[in-house]
């Protein structure tokens, strides 16, 4: 079966379905409560790993890039504007708690204990000095070897975790995210978020040139 042209990919319906949503979001209100930047009238500015989107109820536009970083996967600007624009209509007025834990923790059995792993950030980050550089260049806190946290968005904190591998078992990065998250995102936009970050921080350790 041929896939119809004009038929759009789910990426898109999505955004689109978000988009929608933002027609009625009271934008000041939403601006203020959730930590973004007002710089005008149904308009929200938010940060994302050295990116700054501009959120209006026409589009979410990437509108200044101060780390250099793209990520080719098909989709993923479409999956990332869309959890902006879903943060951004949030009715969450909760503080983080400080409690981390790990996506598994939301998943009600969606995922197993094992940590989401293996994969292209891994393979950007051989060992965790490179990790730290590039932590440095997005503003992450180091905590102690091998931890950091960093503000994802405004009530969003999270733990960035580097394991180092051996013969026997290769590196592993742990993301961890406070426990109020999910007061912020139902379980699936929270965990496209959860891979817009891994990607898009892989990006950042294969710069464009």
């Amino acid at each position: 079966m041929t896939r119809d042209k004009h038929a759009k990919r789910g990426y898109e319906v999505t955004y689109q379905w978000v988009m929608q949503l933002l027609q009625t979001c009271d934008f000041e209100e939403h601006a203020a409560r959730l930590g973004l930047r007002c710089p005008g009238r149904d308009k929200a500015a938010v940060d994302f790993l050295g990116r700054t989107y501009l959120i209006t109820k026409d589009a979410v536009t990437l509108t200044e890039q101060r780390v250099p970083w793209a990520v080719g996967a098909e989709g993923f600007e479409y999956n990332l504007k869309s959890v902006l624009g879903y943060y951004l209509l949030s009715d969450c007025a909760a503080e983080p708690a400080g409690d981390f834990c790990p996506m598994t923790h939301f998943s009600h059995g969606v995922f197993d204990n094992r940590p989401l792993s293996g994969g292209s950030l891994e393979a950007a980050y051989k060992d965790g000095e490179k990790l730290g550089r590039a932590g440095e260049k997005l503003g992450f806190t180091r905590e102690k070897p091998g931890h950091w946290r960093y503000t994802l968005l405004p009530k969003v904190p999270i733990k960035i975790i580097y394991y180092e591998g051996d013969d026997e078992y290769p590196a592993n990065i742990q993301v961890l995210f406070d426990k109020t998250v999910i007061q912020f995102y139902k379980f699936e936009p929270l965990a496209v978020l959860h891979l817009c970050f891994r990607e898009g921080l892989a990006a950042v350790g294969n710069p464009i040139l």
